[in-house]
């Protein structure tokens, strides 16, 4: 995953690669997520939020679908359990004009956003997976779109006036 970037990339003050961690989906089984809760002991996001638990990041990623960033031990036989950080990229957007720079490539109310807000959505044409994690913001695509989306959130700060 960090190596997704082109280290040539212009390096930007509230723009960054997000801190490497495991990266699994999570899809329950047709038991449903209450067996999967039960082996966990919690309530996974039925709604798009995020959650941390034992150290790890839960994000909701569809009906029955999570991502989990980080060592949580998942338990077998309850859910499709797929290695996803070699396939996903990781971004991270900070600072006093990052809800300005999202404005211009989001097709959400990025302002509305609430720390744990989750949105599946489009970024510059890329689809892209956010979240608030407190006072900044986590992109998640796919890696080969990383140099892209990358490139779309540097314009974006620049034609804010934040490049």
């Amino acid at each position: 995953m960090l190596d997704a970037l082109d280290p040539a990339l212009p390096a930007h003050p509230f723009i960054a690669l997000a801190p490497q961690r495991r990266v699994r989906s999570l899809a329950a089984f047709k038991s449903g997520p209450a067996a999967l809760e039960a082996a966990l002991g919690v309530s996974l996001p039925a709604t798009p939020k995020r959650l941390s638990h034992q150290g790890a990041d839960i994000i909701w990623n569809g009906p029955g679908q999570w991502l989990v960033l980080g060592e949580l031990d998942l338990p077998s036989g309850l859910a499709a359990i797929t290695a996803q950080s070699d396939g996903l990229c990781l971004l991270s957007l900070s600072g006093p004009h990052q809800i300005e720079i999202l404005k211009k490539l989001l097709p959400i109310d990025i302002a509305r956003f609430a720390p744990d807000d989750v949105a599946i959505t489009l970024a510059a044409h890329i689809g892209v997976r956010v979240w608030r994690e407190g006072e900044h913001f986590i992109l998640a695509c796919l890696r080969s779109y990383a140099g892209a989306l990358h490139h779309a959130l540097m314009q974006a700060a620049e034609h804010s006036g934040r490049g």
